[in-house]
């Protein structure tokens, strides 16, 4: 019941918030300005217009997804100790770990909400005006499913942060930092080791194994997880190195949103008041 109430809480306050409607105009307006770019790609080569949209959104969305995620988290504790409202609520009778996990679940759908209307509205055109094939629906679906996983990762990571941190303004820079080195730098160090003398020497395992240490990258193997949308994918190369199976992939990214939660758990039953 404890848990619930702070959802509910969390969940207004989060659709509330101007900026994450900002966000999904953003995810929205992009998407749908992608959908016309894809309709020349499908002319040309006569595939189903929602499966070069669900390239176009995977890639959309390893960039938005995590900031989303991140943005609505990082200050769910210190902000919370810094106005003294932490203080007050955990005097209450409801333990840490109600509290933190009614936030995390009420951040979580409010991610999922965004994610949800961001896509619809970035497909609608082609949903009203095309045949779609069972391919693209389930790789549609995948995007979806995928793009809800990663941005549960995000926040348990954004959860981290924000209670190790004793500032707001701390944990803001470290977010945007850790969102860097997740989404840009983390491949771009593996781009430079693998045309390195010592990457040339690495076997698919081993740069599946590598690809695994990032969140982001799951996420990217696992969009590119059917035949069709790697094709249309700038990462074409890597999903054609791939030897791991959706399934796998998704207990990976489910290790990925579990670690990171319990680990902020953990750290915040030993944050003093």
């Amino acid at each position: 019941m404890n848990i619930f109430t702070i959802l509910s809480r969390e969940l207004r306050n989060s659709l509330s918030n101007r900026y994450l409607i900002a966000m999904i105009i953003i995810l929205a307006a992009l998407g749908l300005t992608l959908v016309s770019i894809g309709s020349s790609t499908t002319g040309a080569v006569k595939v189903d217009r929602l499966t070069v949209q669900v390239a176009s959104l995977s890639s959309l969305s390893i960039f938005l997804v995590p900031l989303i995620a991140l943005f609505i988290s990082y200050d769910s504790v210190v902000g919370e100790k810094e106005q003294g409202r932490l203080m007050l609520e955990l005097s209450f009778p409801i333990t840490r770990f109600e509290w933190l996990m009614g936030k995390f679940l009420g951040h979580w759908i409010a991610v999922i909400i965004a994610i949800f209307i961001g896509y619809i509205i970035a497909v609608i055109p082609i949903l009203v005006s095309s045949e779609l094939s069972k391919d693209s629906i389930l790789s549609f679906g995948r995007l979806i499913y995928s793009s809800i996983l990663l941005g549960g990762v995000f926040i348990g990571i954004g959860y981290i942060v924000s209670v190790l941190v004793k500032q707001r303004s701390s944990a803001a820079g470290i977010a945007i930092g850790l969102w860097l080195v997740f989404v840009m730098l983390f491949d771009l160090a593996l781009l430079g080791l693998l045309v390195s003398e010592t990457g040339k020497g690495l076997n698919a395992s081993q740069v599946n194994g590598l690809l695994m240490a990032n969140p982001v990258d799951i996420f990217r193997l696992m969009s590119l997880s059917t035949e069709q949308v790697n094709q249309f994918s700038a990462m074409q190369a890597i999903g054609e190195v791939n030897t791991l199976s959706f399934g796998l992939l998704s207990l990976s990214m489910l290790a990925w949103l579990i670690v990171p939660l319990f680990l902020a758990l953990f750290l915040f039953k030993r944050v003093k008041l």
